[in-house]
């Protein structure tokens, strides 16, 4: 009972009290609760009083409230949970309070005297009433913020207004925890704005007292306290641990403590980097440290800690660690013991510093001595003292073998200067000058000698000035030979600027120079042109040839640049294949274009690489320099541009920049863009286009042509896309779909009875060139259900140019799975019949560019008839593209062709189309 009495007397005492047990029945109650409770209320009031006892349930320390309001008027109601001294539920007490009977002492705001007990206190009071909104605040909660009290209004948001905005969110969580009931109480410190504007920390701290019977808070109250102050000190003081931290990490020195009672141990995070440890981790007990030191080191260690403890002696020893790599580091240890009130040694502190460093420095140091010492004996340093009143020069031994003259020669300081270059004369006579006239007191410079035997060496030379009685005497110094360094600052001057290959001034010398070549143009108003270059088959003779031919073919064609301009102009390396060459002062553009022709030819004449000749040629792009180029980097991007319109001009040729090639380009990268992602947007689709057989008219081989719609309907060109998407790289892509859907396609033909013999897919050089090609191609096959010995892959004469090991695995996959090879457009690329041995290549495709030829020009009936002879000989079919007439394909049966393809037979057809074309020929 005494638990329900002490929840009885938490209710105020002029309320009507009922006592529940613990599942909510009512065990009895006094005279007012009968009153206030009638048959009519009851029902209501129990189901509330579940509800509560529900909420209980789970937050037992809840006082839960309840406002009944019917005709006969409004009960206030609150619920308490009765728990004995273990914990365990007895039940329940209520309160019940009538609004007739007039306010409470206790609660009444106009009898809250409570509240003015805190008003002089240091903490401010608040008091939310969650039913209004509104919230009371004592006069501390504005005074410590120096506000006049009640300067702003009792809303929520009023307050929040002030809170600093980082810290809101954190406010909001923690207001949110509590009443959510995540945790007993609500707790932030955080910042608001007083009445000066600045910011400033309190401490918020709170508690629900009362809450309804869903679980939401009625009346929460709390304290602000000014906790700046001590946020202040905080600060300093993490100001004061962080430079310590950082005195100590400067200092390599670590700091550590012991409780040897508690045998707690403390280690900074300097003590722990010193240690090879990581910061943080618990550091090794205090007796067992044996494994960070030497044996011999711990034992000195072991013995002055005993001592400490039990004379508190203090200890200064340098040891020896052992970090867990292995490294070993050399530290001075410095402890001493803190006793207490009894006078007995119950706390350690010490010091360790890292001197590894330090010592390492010093032996270091000790070498230098030593070698400097050697250096003074056998190196290229010598003395010298020059008495200026007899213009006399005395050398030491080194001396006399640094300038190359036999010791102990004579020598004057005046016969020593024609020795010296021009501008190191003067510098020596002015520097002489400066010391004698008081202007300096040393002098060191640099200066070029020649010596008897025409060597041209540096010498460096420290000069000082001794005088007599405040008048010049002599001057003293030492002489070094530096030739070695100079010449290799030399080198390094030229590897910054020149290209190390061709000698040619690099990409970052040749802007410089260019640049100030453009603004004197932009000055002077004379003409300027720039001329880009890139190399046409370099790459090829690269790779077949090597590198080594490669680099002799580019010190080459940096020579016949240099001889194809004037000395006033500029020849430059870009990098790779790529050369600049800046014409100034030049007088028409057609000037520019006879240098370019000039150069065009000197590069297109053969070139001797060891053994073996190589021809190669170059585009060249012409800007000059006018009001719509005004600057160096246009210039480069009109060149380019111009360069590239060279190519599409043919190769080996020139062209100046104009703005409708620069549209190209645009259009150009535009296209690439757009390919980007096209397949994911599902934008290609594919068509095919048979070979027959001229023998039976029986189907070959049905190719598959990628075909492109974009997003916006316009069809794309086969001609302009494809080169792009391989130098993009979205051919890898384009190829994965283009080979699934193709083999899917043949799938459902040959699922449908149609006959045909294989499925062709044109497959890219980049492709190729992917080590894991061959198993993506044999594995497609197995997905889809499609036989390798069924499929054929199209590759281009170029592609089997660049042999490599990647490819001769490849091929050899694809002959085992039976997977055939044909070269598309043969006779169009750089044609080398040796790959057609070393590779399984089954079929040859005439382009179709000879077929349409035939019948005009007679030389291109006989280089047909070749192809066709030569493809037999070898053991290929061999296939006619582009067959348009009755004549072209009799011709072609004529020589021994096997098999046609083109618009006589069918133009490329959609899927389903081209099954009803095959249907039709049963």
């Amino acid at each position: 009972m005494s638990a329900f009495t002490a929840s009885l007397l938490q209710h105020p005492v002029r309320r009507a009290l009922l006592v529940l047990d613990a599942e909510g029945r009512v065990l009895g109650g006094n005279s007012r609760a009968a009153e206030l409770v009638g048959p009519a209320r009851e029902p209501l009031l129990r189901e509330a009083l579940a509800q509560g006892i529900r909420q209980l349930a789970d937050h037992p320390d809840r006082v839960v409230g309840h406002r009944h309001e019917d005709a006969d008027g409004v009960l206030e109601c609150l619920l308490r949970a009765v728990r004995d001294d273990r914990g365990d539920l007895q039940g329940y007490t209520v309160s019940l309070h009538d609004g007739d009977d007039g306010a409470e002492p206790a609660e009444a705001p106009d009898a809250a005297r409570w509240r003015f007990a805190l008003e002089g206190a240091r903490d401010g009071l608040w008091d939310w009433d969650a039913s209004t909104g509104k919230v009371y605040r004592s006069g501390r909660c504005f005074s410590m913020l120096g506000y006049p009290h009640n300067a702003f209004d009792g809303s929520f948001d009023a307050w929040q207004a002030l809170i600093h905005p980082d810290d809101r969110p954190r406010v909001a969580e923690a207001l949110h925890a509590h009443l959510a009931g995540e945790r007993e109480n609500y707790q932030v410190d955080y910042r608001v704005r007083d009445a000066n504007g600045r910011w400033r920390w309190i401490l918020d701290r709170g508690r629900a007292l009362r809450w309804d019977t869903h679980g939401r808070p009625l009346r929460v109250i709390g304290t602000h306290t000014d906790i700046h102050d001590y946020k202040q000190i905080e600060l300093q003081l993490r100001e004061r641990e962080l430079i310590l931290n950082q005195a100590q990490h400067v200092a390599r020195l670590g700091s550590w403590s012991w409780d040897a009672e508690a045998d707690v141990l403390w280690w900074s995070d300097e003590l722990y980097l010193i240690a090879g440890l990581r910061p943080g981790s618990t550091p090794p007990p205090f007796r067992s440290q044996k494994h960070l030191f030497t044996p011999e080191s711990y034992a000195r260690l072991r013995e002055a800690s005993i001592a400490i403890l039990r004379e508190g002696k203090p200890y200064a020893l340098e040891l020896e660690m052992v970090r867990p790599n292995g490294e070993r580091r050399v530290v001075q240890a410095r402890g001493e013991g803190i006793p207490g009130p009894d006078g007995v040694v119950r706390r350690l502190v010490g010091v360790l510093h890292d001197i590894t460093e330090q010592r390492r420095s010093e032996e270091t140091a000790r070498w230098r001595n030593d070698l400097l010492n050697r250096i003074a004996a056998v190196g290229r340093i010598g003395g010298f003292e020059l008495i200026l009143d007899t213009d006399e020069l005395h050398w030491t031994d080194e001396n006399y073998r640094i300038h190359g003259i036999p010791s102990g020669t004579p020598l004057r300081f005046e016969d020593t200067l024609p020795h010296y270059a021009p501008e190191s004369r003067m510098e020596l006579r002015e520097a002489l000058s400066r010391l004698v006239a008081g202007v300096t007191h040393e002098e060191t410079l640099e200066a070029c000698y020649f010596t008897p035997d025409e060597r041209r060496i540096w010498l460096r030379i420290t000069a000082r000035m001794e005088r007599r009685d405040g008048q010049p005497y002599r001057v003293t110094g030492l002489t070094q030979d530096i030739t070695e360094e100079h010449e290799a600052n030399e080198r390094i001057e030229q590897l910054a600027h020149y290209d190390v290959l061709t000698g040619l001034p690099n990409r970052y010398l040749f802007e410089a120079q260019a640049s100030a070549a453009v603004a004197l143009a932009r000055t002077s108003g004379k003409p300027l042109a720039l001329l880009f270059l890139d190399l046409d088959r370099f790459k090829f003779v690269n790779d077949t040839q090597g590198h080594e031919a490669g680099d002799r073919l580019l010190r080459e064609v940096a020579g016949r640049l240099k001889a194809c301009v004037r000395g006033s102009d500029m020849v430059g390396r870009l990098g790779g294949d790529e050369f600049l060459v800046l014409l100034r002062e030049v007088a028409r553009p057609e000037d520019a274009a006879l240098v370019a022709r000039k150069i065009i030819d000197v590069l297109g004449m053969p070139v001797d690489l060891g053994g073996t000749e190589a021809r190669i040629g170059c585009s060249v792009g012409i800007a000059l320099l006018n009001d719509g180029i005004r600057d160096l980097d246009a210039l480069m991007r009109a060149a380019d541009t111009a360069m590239y319109a060279a190519k599409d001009a043919g190769r080996n040729t020139y062209q100046f920049y104009n703005d409708t090639f620069y549209e190209k380009v645009r259009r150009r990268v535009a296209l690439e863009q757009e390919l980007r992602g096209a397949v994911e947007r599902g934008e290609f689709h594919l068509v095919f286009q048979p070979t027959l057989r001229l023998a039976d008219g029986r189907v070959g081989v049905i190719e598959a042509l990628m075909r492109w719609r974009t997003a916006s309907g316009e069809l794309r060109n086969p001609a302009e896309f494809i080169p792009i998407a391989e130098e993009s790289g979205e051919i890898l892509a384009m190829g994965r779909w283009a080979l699934e859907q193709a083999c899917r396609q043949a799938r459902r033909w040959h699922e449908q009875g149609l006959a045909f013999e294989r499925i062709a897919v044109n497959v890219s050089a980049l492709q190729l060139r992917d080590p894991e090609f061959a198993t993506q191609v044999v594995a497609t096959c197995q997905r889809t259900g499609w036989a390798t010995d069924r499929l054929q892959l199209e590759i281009t004469e170029s592609s089997l140019m660049a042999d490599s090991e990647t490819l001769r695995r490849s091929f050899e996959l694809f002959r085992r799975h039976g997977i055939g090879l044909a070269i598309d457009d043969f006779g169009t690329g750089f044609s080398n019949l040796g790959y057609l041995h070393r590779f399984p290549v089954r079929h040859l495709k005439i382009d179709r560019s000879f077929v349409s030829q035939m019948g005009e020009q007679a030389n291109m009936l006989e280089l047909t008839h070749a192809v066709v002879s030569l493809g037999h000989a070898l053991g290929l079919s061999v296939v006619a593209e582009g067959v348009e007439t009755e004549a072209q394909q009799a011709l072609l049966k004529a020589q021994g062709c096997d098999e046609a393809q083109g618009y006589l037979y069918t133009r490329p057809l959609a899927g389903p189309e081209l099954a009803d074309w095959l249907r039709s020929r049963r």
